[in-house]
């Protein structure tokens, strides 16, 4: 039984190297998703060109390059404590933009005499 199991397995592809034909027929065409809303794209791109330099490539090379906290530290030379805390403060800022919100949400500093 162990042995037709693992045969079984072994002939089924893996779930990641099965794409559906309706979407690479739509990447090919270049077609545009009906059920996708246009501006969407647009918005996070515009939010994301807000963000600062430093958070927006460490949001990018571990959201869209899938590099690890390390790997990023590597690539940019900082440690990997930096990453993450960037990393952390991007997500936060880059939802606040799509959201709508102008600033951030915590209070500004006061000044004291």
């Amino acid at each position: 039984m162990h042995n037709i199991f693992a045969s079984q397995v072994r002939r089924t592809p893996p779930p990641h190297s099965v794409v559906p034909l309706d979407d690479v027929a739509h990447e090919l065409h270049g077609g545009v998703d009906p059920g996708r809303d246009q501006g969407t794209g647009i918005d996070l791109q515009r939010c994301l060109m807000q963000l600062p330099e430093e958070q927006r490539a460490v949001l990018l090379l571990v959201t869209l390059e899938d590099l690890s906290y390390a790997e990023v530290a590597k690539v940019l030379g900082i440690p990997a404590g930096t990453v993450m805390s960037r990393l952390s403060r991007a997500r936060v800022r880059l939802q606040e933009l799509l959201d709508g919100a102008s600033a951030p949400s915590r209070p500004g500093l006061r000044r004291l005499k």
